[in-house]
């Protein structure tokens, strides 16, 4: 059977139209109940999220610092408290135009 498209021109497009990295980050398990935690709580500081979950305080930093990489989550410092927050808006955007371009992909393809 011959395939109708390139699969690495397919690859491609996908790579440079989808911030798969975004996807990876917000779709691993811990940090997906992170974030739909922080939705529903709003903002926060490490420890008092921490309560709520089995993971240790430095394991929910780490995982909250690397969302804020990707701005999942907004970190603000506030004397010596850090406090984190779910970045609603960025996420919803990047949803919506990921999907336009996944439209705009297939149609393509």
């Amino acid at each position: 059977m011959k395939l109708n498209y390139d699969p690495n021109k397919c690859k491609k497009l996908i790579e440079d139209n989808i911030d798969i990295e975004f996807f990876r980050a917000i779709f691993d398990p811990v940090r997906s109940e992170l974030l739909l935690f922080l939705s529903a709580n709003g903002e926060m500081t490490i420890g008092e999220i921490a309560e709520h979950f089995p993971q240790n305080r430095s394991v929910i930093s780490r995982h909250l610092d690397f969302m804020n990489r990707f701005k999942i989550v907004q970190r603000r410092k506030e004397g010596r408290e850090v406090y984190y927050k779910a970045n609603k808006e960025f996420i919803v955007d990047t949803f919506e135009v990921t999907a336009n371009n996944m439209k705009a992909l297939m149609n393509l393809l």
